[in-house]
């Protein structure tokens, strides 16, 4: 793998544990089983990811074999389930202890104009895990919004009180873009973070999204994108020396 100048330096900048540091190491396909939950989590492990995503119904599994921060999906894929099941949800792997919560935004409310109604479900939900100590991450799912929708949603979320605005779940109509990224880091306040997530399966789509201002990177490649990285910088140290 060769990467363009401005991103090998950034490469170099970050270095391979810089990068591993901020992938979630995501494992959320319908078929997940006990022994992908701890191939993930030992991974996680081991490359020091900065945490495993995990589906809820195996939080209590994940932190019952790993030391590793364990995140998981509130309302996931789609967000339209009434406020009382996200609540019973989200109640559910506090009390299992997870460390961190990608909570999917009800986009149909929001594509319906019911905004405050948008607002007010996001911020029970937000001070019920900040409560516990819980970092909380926002799914707008830019794949179903226009450019001004996604400054709209990533600013409502700033005012929730979140920490990141995500831009995916992976199950929309497509993924994450550098547009995207760009477009929420403009958005909001330096306070914020932003998670790039959906269809980031190589080093240079983590590195492109990074560039953009993205904090975070949510990917199921997380080895391969440490692995391929440490292999350009060896060979650029090669070549200088």
């Amino acid at each position: 793998m060769s990467l363009p100048e401005r991103l090998r330096q950034e490469a170099e900048r970050l270095g391979a544990k810089g990068i591993a540091g901020v992938i979630d190491h995501t494992v959320l396909k319908p078929e997940t089983t006990p022994g992908m939950i701890e191939k993930v989590v030992r991974e996680t492990e081991r490359y020091g990811f900065a945490c495993a995503v995990v589906p809820p119904t195996y939080v209590d599994y994940a932190v019952s074999i790993s030391n590793a921060r364990i995140c998981t999906v509130i309302g996931f894929p789609f967000g339209y389930a009434p406020l009382k099941a996200k609540e019973a949800e989200l109640e559910h792997v506090l009390n299992h202890g997870v460390a961190e919560v990608d909570i999917v935004m009800n986009v149909a409310l929001f594509k319906a104009r019911r905004l405050r109604q948008v607002e007010e479900e996001l911020s029970v939900l937000t001070r019920l895990a900040k409560e516990r100590g819980t970092v909380v991450k926002i799914i707008i799912e830019t794949s179903l919004l226009d450019d001004d929708e996604i400054v709209e949603a990533a600013r409502l979320v700033e005012r929730v009180g979140a920490d990141y605005v995500k831009t995916n779940t992976g199950y929309g109509k497509r993924g994450a873009t550098v547009r995207d990224v760009l477009i929420i880091r403009g958005a909001i306040s330096e306070r914020m973070g932003v998670k790039a997530a959906g269809g980031i399966r190589t080093a240079v789509d983590a590195l492109l999204m990074l560039e953009a201002g993205a904090n975070r990177i949510g990917t199921s490649t997380g080895p391969q994108i440490v692995e391929d990285l440490g292999r350009v910088l060896l060979k650029g140290r090669r070549n200088v020396s």
